[in-house]
């Protein structure tokens, strides 16, 4: 009884033991008694705002002048001065080098004196003949004619002359020598003359032939000398009567043309005359800075070229740099060339003034990419907004460059993640009714950055659209 009484307590222990454990158990452990639920899912959402949406394109550039000229001499000579030194700034029609004058001073003068002999002579023949030129031409037809009449005399006197007697004389002896010739040369064929004495008798014969054709010679010098003379005084008399009809007639066209065209001449040697004088003096042709003075040497100097060396026309004496309203010439790379248009405005900070921005507007893209750091790049100059701006820029001058490729101010704004593609270029967005449901509806879509995009339709400020579940 003892035992089995035992028995029964312990038993009655156990099961306080358990009961005391399960209610431990269900206070501090609930859930393990419980099969886990999934939480509810949260919806993220977004508000329509208003505010900005700015595309831009990053690069980097430097500062060129508008314009910059290397300027040389119109003309060549001796450089005299250079009045400039690199920095100086000039304005436009300032002298800032001369040549040596004293040749092209020369010229100007012989061409003063040219202009004036034309003018003279224009004058002469538009006045006609003075009296005294009359009485002069009138009195060299006289004479000429007189001559005329001599000359003629004397050729008519040639064929009277006593030379036609001495070439008869000439022309018996020479007969006789021939005769006498073959009388002796019929002897000697015979062998009752001499070798000698038919030599004689032949040199004897040639002699005589000689002295009858100097005769004939003679005469006919003589006549043809008279006759020279003749047809030289025929001319002069017509050329004397041509001066005196001349001067009695009114000035000939072509006569008046020409000493016109001699005063045109004469006029355009004196211009460019002048202008070569002109040409002596190196003048600025616009407002701008000194930028280089080289010799003819080729070496850019801080002051003025050397004096007394020969230049010429290809020779640059000053380049000259108009920096009133520079250009920036810029590059982008290549993947950011539809943001380079033409028009586009740009944001500018300068290396040296990083605390001074400049806007400014694209007004160039070249057409070929170019090669910047071993990177492609599209290359494009801005003109800069300098109206606000009281700081000395310099050509060379490095900056970063923020392109401005499209922006829309006080749009109304929703985030990307909103957004769902319905089709190429349509988007539809969920808004979340007031009652708590979401709402499809399609939106037209303007601007868009990786955060936000611009509504144009479809969408009011204030409106709540769903971004997603929250993750």
């Amino acid at each position: 009884m003892r035992k089995r009484k035992t028995w029964l307590i312990s038993l009655v222990v156990l099961v306080l033991i358990a009961g005391v454990g399960y209610v431990a158990y269900a206070r501090f452990f609930p859930s393990a008694s419980v099969a886990e639920e999934p939480p509810e899912p949260t919806l993220e959402t977004a508000t329509v705002t208003r505010g900005d949406i700015v595309i831009t394109a990053d690069g980097s550039g430097e500062l060129v002048p508008a314009t910059e000229l290397e300027l040389t001499f119109r003309t060549s000579g001796v450089l005299a001065d250079v009045l400039v030194a690199v920095g100086d700034q000039v304005q436009e029609g300032d002298v800032l080098a001369r040549l040596e004058t004293d040749k092209l001073e020369r010229a100007v003068a012989e061409a003063d004196v040219e202009l004036e002999l034309a003018r003279l002579e224009l004058a002469d023949v538009q006045e006609g003949p003075s009296d005294a030129e009359l009485a002069d031409a009138q009195a060299t037809l006289r004479d000429a004619q007189v001559e005329l009449a001599l000359a003629q005399a004397a050729y008519q006197s040639t064929f009277d002359s006593n030379l036609d007697a001495i070439v008869d004389s000439r022309k018996a002896d020479y007969d006789w020598a021939v005769s006498y010739y073959q009388k002796q040369k019929s002897k000697y064929e015979d062998g009752h003359l001499s070798q000698a004495d038919h030599d004689w008798a032949m040199a004897a014969m040639i002699e005589a032939e000689g002295r009858w054709q100097a005769a004939i010679n003679q005469t006919l010098a003589e006549e043809v000398q008279a006759a020279n003379r003749v047809a030289q005084a025929r001319n002069t008399v017509y050329q004397a009567q041509e001066a005196l009809e001349l001067l009695e007639s009114e000035p000939l066209t072509d006569t008046l043309t020409q000493a016109m065209l001699a005063v045109d001449e004469a006029l355009l040697a004196r211009e460019e005359a002048l202008a070569d004088l002109e040409a002596a003096q190196l003048t600025a042709p616009f407002d701008g800075v000194v930028m280089d003075v080289v010799s003819t040497a080729g070496v850019v100097m801080g002051v003025a070229a050397t004096s007394g060396e020969q230049v010429g026309t290809s020779t640059p004496i000053v380049t000259l740099a108009d920096l009133q309203e520079p250009l920036l010439q810029f590059w982008v790379e290549e993947t950011d060339m539809g943001s380079v248009v033409v028009g586009n405005l740009v944001n500018v900070v300068f290396e040296a003034l990083p605390d001074e921005p400049f806007t400014g507007e694209i007004i160039r893209v070249d057409p070929v990419l170019v090669t910047v750091d071993g990177t492609s790049a599209v290359q494009a100059w801005a003109s800069l907004d300098l109206s606000a701006q009281e700081v000395n820029l310099f050509s060379g001058m490095t900056a970063e460059v923020e392109v401005i490729a499209a922006e829309a101010r006080g749009a109304l704004l929703v985030p990307v993640e909103a957004l769902r593609g319905a089709s190429p270029g349509q988007y539809t967005v969920f808004v979340v009714t007031p009652e708590g449901e979401l709402e499809m509806r399609a939106v037209v879509v303007g601007l868009m950055d990786p955060v936000n995009a611009e509504v144009l339709d479809g969408l009011e400020l204030g409106d709540v659209v769903s971004i997603g579940e929250a993750q």
